[in-house]
């Protein structure tokens, strides 16, 4: 990914935004994590839409998946959470 003169402005603006807004206790790390959800790359975007593709086309064919809470005792006992 090529950092261009446009990426390093943008980025700029966001963070002076969020600081104005009352976010001035994040870390340059926190800010660049969200502006980069907020703005992906043209790739990153190509990839999420193949995905997004990929998984429609799964849904048509007839996969549904787990169940949703079918894992959650697994990851619960894996991250040492508790169940609530």
């Amino acid at each position: 990914m090529a950092t261009t003169e446009k990426d390093l402005e943008n980025f700029t603006i966001f963070v002076k935004q969020r600081i104005a807004g009352g976010d001035a206790e994040a870390s340059i790390d926190e800010l660049f994590d969200q502006w980069r959800l907020e703005n992906p790359s043209g790739v990153l975007y190509a990839e999420n839409v193949a995905a997004i593709n990929a998984s429609i086309e799964d849904f048509q064919n007839g996969e549904r998946g787990a169940p949703a809470g079918q894992h959650s005792g697994e990851l619960r006992k894996e991250f040492g959470l508790s169940k609530e």
